[in-house]
């Protein structure tokens, strides 16, 4: 019967049968405590379905439970993440990478054939053998070498191992599942404009694991596969029609892009011990535990599961331009509910008045962030939509002290240069400054962006988030983080470049 749209006290659903596919939650209004508002944005995605809704029921006040979530049909299921073990040595239980074997092959000590191979220098491990590893680097030719947390193999006392790609899975929280046949493609592209070769058929109730993922051109996802299905080559990435598809589940992954050193102290290299330095491969793949703001070019990063160096460290500083930052857990992914777009008004108007800590005078809602851009026209941004003020009873986010007032400065300046790529599209601001608060009340990330100032979620009229995203990664590089759902564009000036997805 196709799919349809169901509301109840807490959210709207998109049904299939007697589940629910996707929701979109409510939230209590801030201005009138009796009622819910919903960010109905994301139901435009619903209706470019293939299997659009066709009717809609409302069942509010009825007492009736929520709708579950629809069950997965896959006839081979994705294997749940596995639990921690204590290892070997009695260190404390390991939380990082885990592999999987699905073919009978061999560990390598070498870039080699395993005939070319002594029976030294090769150890045969068996399918469906698991093992904890710090992380993997892909060294090409079809090859990983992957740095085992405890020496298990061969001579108990080699770590580092070359192993045939396609017969090793990354185990992963996250979860891909096809929700209507699809082709999975080499480039963002109609189907129809691709070749045979760059495009694969995959068949609803799919599921796979992701090491990562982030949005693509074309209202798609690309896709970094961590296990093995027929046809698809795990090595390379992969873009699906984000319709198509649902992802469950988030980590945050370091990737290396260049040859680097991880560091003890963000200082020069040649300043280092060696035992303060180690020698990490591009293309080197780690979970992160969690990081801190830019020093000297550099973020402190706690690794999740990897110990290296003579003195096993989990905490390094990276070499900002050498590292990359994936996942969707590294931002806010919440609607901020006074996300109304506030034009600039002629200067007869100048609305709500403004005062700042750390700044004389008084500013106003209407006025622009800058009255002459650096482009030399008058400033598109005002600060009355940095600060969501409301007209009608003079509140506004204060700024909590004056870092915050000269980061949207430096904001408004981003968001112009944005506002000159898209000229004939008036850019809708939906959140930039939210105070601690505000960034509580709404549950926001504790350490938010949007806090400080220098983070924007923002519409491009007319233009599909995921478009926007694609058009704003490489010029955006990194300078700092830059998201997006299928109803909004993040960016922030946090220092070093971070991707995600906020999956929804």
């Amino acid at each position: 019967m196709g799919t349809w749209i169901k509301e109840t006290d807490k959210a709207l659903y998109l049904m299939d049968g007697g589940y629910y596919i996707d929701s979109i939650p409510k939230r209590p209004s801030t201005t009138n405590p009796k009622e819910q508002i919903a960010n109905i944005e994301a139901l435009k995605a619903w209706f470019r379905r293939a299997d659009k809704p066709r009717r809609m029921t409302v069942s509010v006040g009825t007492g009736a439970p929520e709708p579950a979530p629809i069950p997965a049909t896959d006839p081979q299921p994705v294997p749940p993440m596995p639990e921690s073990r204590p290892s070997e040595s009695g260190a404390p239980e390991h939380d990082g990478m885990r592999i999987k074997i699905i073919g009978d092959t061999f560990f390598k000590r070498s870039l080699k054939n395993s005939s070319q191979l002594s029976d030294q220098d090769k150890v045969q491990v068996r399918n469906g053998q698991t093992f904890d590893i710090e992380y993997y680097t892909d060294v090409g030719q079809n090859h990983w070498l992957v740095e085992l947390l405890e020496p298990t193999v061969g001579d108990r006392q080699t770590t580092s191992w070359y192993v045939f790609a396609p017969h090793v899975e990354l185990i992963t929280a996250i979860r891909l599942t096809v929700i209507s046949d699809t082709l999975f493609k080499h480039e963002p592209k109609l189907s129809i404009d691709l070749p045979a070769s760059a495009k694969k058929f995959v068949g609803n109730g799919t599921q796979l694991m992701l090491f990562a993922y982030e949005p693509a051109a074309g209202n798609h996802t690309k896709i970094q596969l961590a296990n093995t299905i027929p046809n698809l080559d795990k090595t390379r990435p992969w873009y699906a029609f984000a319709p198509d598809i649902r992802i469950r589940g988030q980590h945050q992954v370091l990737q290396v892009i260049s040859d680097t050193l991880f560091k003890a102290r963000p200082v020069q290299s040649i300043d280092l011990a060696d035992s303060d330095k180690v020698f990490v491969r591009n293309k080197t793949i780690f979970w992160v535990q969690s990081y801190s703001q830019p020093e000297n070019l550099h973020i402190r990063v706690a690794l999740q599961g990897a110990f290296l160096g003579p003195q096993n460290r989990n905490t390094w500083y990276c070499f900002i331009p050498d590292i990359r930052i994936l996942g969707s857990s590294i931002g806010d992914n919440l609607y901020d509910p006074d996300s109304r777009n506030r034009d600039v008004s002629s200067p007869t108007d100048r609305g709500v008045p403004l005062q700042f800590p750390g700044f004389e005078g008084t500013y106003f809602s209407n006025d622009p962030i800058y009255f002459e851009t650096q482009y030399g026209d008058r400033g598109h941004f005002t600060w009355g939509q940095a600060l969501h003020a409301d007209a009608e009873t003079g509140f506004y986010r204060r700024p909590e002290n004056a870092n915050v007032v000269y980061n949207i400065l430096d904001m408004a300046k981003v968001m112009e240069d944005i506002q000159r790529r898209y000229a004939n599209k008036p850019i809708q601001i939906t959140s930039w400054y939210r105070d601690p608060e505000t960034n509580a009340a709404i549950g926001g990330a504790s350490q938010s962006r949007h806090m400080a100032g220098d983070a924007v979620d923002f519409v491009v009229p007319g233009v599909h988030p995921y478009d926007v995203y694609a058009d704003l990664n490489p010029w955006w590089g990194n300078r700092g983080g830059l998201a997006s759902s299928t109803v909004f564009t993040h960016i922030d000036m946090r220092g070093y470049g971070a991707r995600w997805d906020y999956g929804y």
